[in-house]
């Protein structure tokens, strides 16, 4: 599941890389670098670490749901198991309730799915942000006119890792988590002290 999880996220993103600089490699002067985009996932550390933390959050939905099915699935056997000796308003009334437990975990499982996607996308969201900020200074600081997106199958067959700047861009996210703008320390500050009010 992370492994589907993680390159789902890798497909939907633009990305950039490492080397002390990329080189002009054709004969109008266009400067091409790559990231490799299995290197930036698993060395992003905040971005692991949201990613495994969603990972965890789908497992604890997941038996949830696994044990409210199989609590439907046991009452659902019982009344076939007692049916015969009930009345036709007692069956009646049981086959309504059993409705009702089946369509209440209908509307959590959708509940579940609909939060995951969204968190799905939120997490897909952050990493794209946080990657044209980095992209934004790499493609000045190295005057690169195209950052290419490289993984294995993928539609690059062959690259040069002389172009692959994947260390300088993981470096820069990972320098960046560490020390936030002014931005994110204020609204991380806010966020604490409504946290501390609540309590």
């Amino acid at each position: 599941m992370k492994k589907f999880f993680l390159a789902a996220i890798g497909l939907s993103m633009m990305a950039s890389c490492s080397q002390p600089a990329a080189v002009e490699n054709t004969d109008s002067g266009i400067r091409l670098a790559y990231v490799r985009i299995d290197s930036l996932q698993s060395q992003y550390e905040y971005f692991e670490e949201l990613a495994l933390e969603l990972i965890e959050e789908e497992k604890v939905l997941v038996e949830d749901l696994q044990r409210r099915q199989q609590t439907l699935q046991e009452n659902i056997a019982l009344y076939q198991q007692e049916a015969p000796k009930m009345s036709a308003r007692q069956r009646e009334a049981n086959e309504a309730d059993l409705m009702r437990v089946q369509q209440q975990y209908l509307q959590v499982e959708q509940a579940a799915q609909a939060q995951l996607v969204k968190k799905q996308q939120d997490l897909t969201k952050m990493m794209r942000e946080d990657m044209d900020k980095a992209i934004a200074v790499l493609k000045d600081e190295l005057n690169l006119d195209f950052i290419l997106l490289y993984e294995e199958g993928g539609q690059i067959i062959y690259a040069n890792t002389d172009f692959d700047i994947t260390e300088r861009m993981v470096n820069m996210l990972n320098e960046s988590r560490e020390t936030p703008s002014e931005e994110e320390a204020s609204a991380a500050s806010e966020e604490a002290a409504d946290s501390t009010s609540a309590e």
